[in-house]
């Protein structure tokens, strides 16, 4: 396969003392011990937190990357909206809501909960990692750790396409704003529109790219040169953190 000149483009590359693969395997696992941890214990929580905080200070996040979390906002308003709407068993454990005076089932309050403190920090985290590696730096990492060829591309042309995902859609909101912003019903009818434009525009995307790639002889491999891999040191390194991540959340 003929190398992909954006893959050896070195302005593309991010200045890192450590190598891709590492940022990466380190990522996996706080993010498994995000998944894993148990909210019902305030210390891990709290470690985490602050692992958070020194990451986007260390790499110096800007503050405007919080807009990602509105969606997780909005999802938390329909969830807490659910649990007033959710009925109440006889024999049900109930706890009240801060500011709100209603009791509502205690499991469902704790699994939303959990959903939303596990998702805002792994967002977080995934944010300041993503401001640190470049695609280039994901290529590279996922090819570092020896992974499958095809599960490497795969990965790969995933993020990709988010990106392709989020430039028409930014596209097709200011084509909308151009025309004057739609109210009411109107405004609906414009959504499943510009939904409908979407998934016409990255379907012939989709179809480029794959033209794209097999005139240049792809073979389910997507290669790389000039990157630095996993070292032995690294790789104690990562597995002491992946051991101390793990340990924490059972706190």
């Amino acid at each position: 396969m003929k190398p992909d000149p954006l893959l050896h483009d070195d302005t593309a590359t991010s200045m890192t003392a450590l190598s891709p693969s590492f940022w990466l395997g380190l990522l996996v696992f706080v993010i498994l011990a995000c998944a894993l941890v148990n909210i019902s214990r305030p210390l891990p929580i709290l470690i985490l937190s602050l692992l958070t905080v020194v990451a986007w200070i260390a790499v110096q996040v800007p503050l405007k990357r919080l807009v990602r979390l509105l969606p997780l906002v909005s999802f938390g308003v329909f969830c807490l909206l659910l649990l007033v709407l959710i009925p109440i068993e006889p024999d049900a454990a109930t706890v009240e809501l801060p500011l709100w005076g209603r009791p509502v089932p205690e499991q469902s309050a704790r699994f939303v909960a959990a959903l939303l403190v596990k998702s805002t920090l792994i967002v977080l985290l995934v944010t300041a990692f993503a401001e640190r590696l470049s695609e280039r730096d994901l290529l590279a990492g996922l090819t570092g750790l020896r992974l499958p060829p095809r599960l490497v591309a795969l990965c790969y042309l995933m993020v990709r396409g988010v990106h392709s995902i989020r430039a028409e859609l930014m596209r097709l909101m200011r084509a909308r704003e151009a025309r004057g912003k739609p109210h009411g019903m109107r405004a609906i009818r414009v959504v499943a529109a510009m939904t409908q434009m979407l998934i016409i525009r990255l379907g012939l995307r989709a179809e480029t790219q794959a033209f794209a790639l097999c005139a240049r002889g792809y073979d389910g491999r997507l290669t790389i040169t000039d990157f630095r891999c996993l070292t032995l040191q690294e790789a104690v390194t990562l597995g002491l953190a992946a051991a101390i991540l793990l340990w924490m959340t059972t706190l």
